[in-house]
């Protein structure tokens, strides 16, 4: 090759260079080591569009590129800047067989939009919060771009970045390997992070099983908020999470803040027994659920997105300020609420300072709200188990104390019973003479019972005879006499005689009840059923009653007759007698439930006002004075009752009818 055509070549070369400059108004910033870490804030044009009207077709051309001034602030440290923000980058590739990568790691971007020149065409790359992880060239929690050189190792890159997320932010160009490491380090680091809210997650679940203590299930509900929180805002939610749902970052992000004030406020209150302490505070902190619930809704509605980070900042300093409070009147626990907040607290104003731009973008404005929150989580948890190993002292101590105090009254209690065992041991010899005494007294007693109940029976059957007769005689007379005045005379002997033999059998049955020698033996309820109606047939108003019976069939059930008689006969002949009614029915119900049988009795007669149904079970009594009846019936039906072991109840009203309900336990059942 001739000289001066090698001259003329690299002529050329300077004067494209130049072009290139003086077009892009930006000299090339040389990547010339692959082992350093570029950080280019100071090295790039901005461009601010105020009116956010700006294409890139219209950005990008040649004569607009005047607009573009070299970066002058301490950093990308733009705050919450409202419009969209043009970033222009402009490099040159000294090493040609090193790949470069440009990185902004800063997930929270909402949209990011690379424009990078190949050959003679602009490639457009979009990314940010709000776009999906899988469809990213290279996965990363920030956003990352290869870097293309042309012919003459230029790269020119256009950045445009929109949204209303804080625009504080770095730009790294590294190397492709030392990327990867980078990266490699910050998943380690997040790694130990998230572990650290797993482990304690599992910690206070496994003690929340163990002791059910709500504090541990409140906090474990803050340890889920959380973990959602830091998944969104750094980028891992994501990428490992859910990749094809963009979406999820902001709810998972911002509305889980409100849900964390929720249960923080609720967990602060009990943690701490604000109540006891201050009632201000109390009270401030009860004001919390309802605005927590608030910004969930100002969150979902998107009216105020920013409403969880605005009520995070507010309530991690009222929690600081009631852990001071509750400190300084004495609550000890406090001591590690303070620490654990004031970690928290401080990383949350150098992100907030950092996002404003007061702060540039460096590893403890960014991180450190990371850091605090994981010693926060990790001095909570051990004050819940500090407070925990308080309570078991205290309760150990209060176990010792009643233990001695129980010894001491054990003490004394022994002496007090030695002494009583020995004046008892006195009283029993008197009373051992005297109780043999009154056993042979008792059994005389028995013995003249028995004598006194055999001849009552015996008197009751001798007047059951002449009785009878009688009462035979008075239907011979009836139906012999036509005088209406004998008549009546009749009748009213006759409805006497009939008083005199129901108060006779009545006396019979009571007298059966006491024998203790009755067998039980099969009961077939509707042959019992129909006989007791059969007996029931000389009262005058029986033809004129409806009888509805429903008696279950496959009933198997042994026991005394003569006490399941007296049971129905009483109850049939009680609804029988009061049914005076135009249209009097009577239903019987016998059934079977798991554990009883049950008897129901029911009649739409006169009924039994309610001052009297506490007292119709008592030995001659009668709810009228009108009543007919012995007064003995009811009372053989409730005794008999008792000796089964079961229960009788009644549901009554005047002039609308009775219920008599018996039950009966059903364990004789075969």
């Amino acid at each position: 090759m001739n000289l001066p055509n090698l001259k003329k070549k690299y002529l050329l070369v300077l004067l494209s260079l130049g072009v290139v400059c003086i077009v892009n108004g930006q000299q090339p910033f040389l990547l010339k080591d692959s082992e350093e870490t570029y950080r280019l804030d100071q090295q790039v044009e901005i461009f601010i569009d105020s009116a956010g009207t700006l294409s890139f077709d219209q950005v990008s051309k040649p004569e607009f590129q005047q607009n573009f001034k070299l970066n002058s602030r301490h950093g990308l440290t733009f705050g919450y800047l409202k419009s969209p923000l043009w970033i222009k980058v402009t490099t040159r590739n000294t090493l040609p067989e090193t790949s470069w990568y440009l990185e902004i790691p800063a997930p929270f971007l909402e949209y990011v939009d690379f424009y990078q020149q190949q050959d003679s065409t602009w490639k457009h790359d979009a990314v940010g919060y709000y776009k999906p992880h899988s469809k990213r060239e290279i996965p990363h929690t920030g956003f990352v771009l290869p870097l293309v050189f042309n012919d003459d190792a230029i790269s020119t890159v256009y950045i445009q970045i929109t949204g209303t997320s804080p625009r504080t932010f770095p730009l790294f160009i590294l190397e492709k390997d030392k990327f990867h490491n980078k990266i490699r380090l910050e998943d380690i680091g997040y790694g130990v992070f998230f572990g650290i809210l797993i482990v304690m997650f599992f910690y206070n679940l496994f003690i929340y099983l163990t002791l059910k203590q709500t504090n541990y299930l409140l906090y474990i509900c803050t340890i889920v908020c959380t973990f959602s929180i830091f998944a969104a805002a750094t980028g891992y939610g994501g990428k490992l999470l859910w990749p094809d749902a963009p979406e999820m970052n902001f709810y998972m992000g911002r509305l889980s803040l409100g849900v964390l004030i929720f249960f923080l406020t609720i967990f602060t209150i009990r943690f701490l027994e604000v109540r006891m302490y201050s009632r201000t505070m109390y009270y401030i902190l009860v004001a919390l659920i309802p605005l927590s619930l608030l910004s969930m809704v100002l969150v979902i509605t998107r009216w105020l997105p920013s409403a969880g980070n605005n009520l995070i900042t507010i309530s991690t300093t009222l929690f600081l300020v009631t852990g001071i409070v509750c400190r300084m009147r004495g609550n000890r626990t406090a001591n590690y609420f303070i620490a654990a907040w004031t970690f928290y607290l401080l990383g949350g104003i150098f992100l907030t300072l950092r996002n404003s731009g007061v702060f540039e973008f460096n590893f403890w404005t960014t991180h450190f709200v990371e850091i605090g929150a994981a010693l926060e989580t990790t001095i909570i948890a051990f004050a819940l188990g500090d407070r925990y190993r308080r309570y078991k002292q205290e309760k150990e101590e209060a176990q010792a104390l009643a233990f001695k105090f129980q010894l001491e009254a054990t003490e004394k209690l022994e002496a007090k019973v030695k002494e009583r065992t020995e004046q008892l041991t006195k009283t029993n010899e008197s009373l051992t003479t005297a109780l043999e005494t009154n056993r042979e007294q008792t059994q005389i007693i028995a013995n003249k019972n028995a004598e006194l109940d055999a001849f009552f029976y015996r008197i009751s059957h001798d007047l059951k005879g002449p009785i009878s007769s009688l009462l035979g005689l008075s239907y011979l007379a009836k139906s012999e006499v036509k005088d209406a005045v004998a008549l009546d005379y009749i009748d009213k002997q006759q409805r006497q005689i009939q008083r005199l033999d129901d108060i006779i059998t009545g006396l019979i049955n009571l007298t059966m009840l006491n024998h203790n020698d009755l067998k039980k033996e099969p009961i077939d309820f509707k042959k019992m059923v129909d006989d007791c109606l059969q007996s029931l047939s000389r009262y005058p108003n029986f033809v004129t009653i409806q009888i509805q019976k429903s008696i279950e069939s496959s009933i198997e059930y042994n026991a005394e007759f003569v006490l399941i008689n007296a049971i129905l006969q009483n109850l049939l002949e009680n609804a029988v007698k009061y049914s005076v009614r135009t249209l009097p029915t009577v239903q019987i119900r016998i059934f079977k439930e798991p554990s009883w049988i049950v008897i129901e009795v029911e009649d739409n007669g006169q009924g039994i006002p309610k001052e009297y149904q506490s007292k119709i079970f008592e030995i001659f009594y009668r709810a009228t004075q009108s009543s007919s009846g012995s007064g003995l019936g009811l009372y053989i039906l409730k005794r008999s009752v008792d000796i089964l072991k079961g229960t009788i109840s009644v549901t009554s009203e005047k002039d609308a009818g009775s219920t008599f309900t018996v039950r009966l336990p059903a364990k004789s059942v075969n």
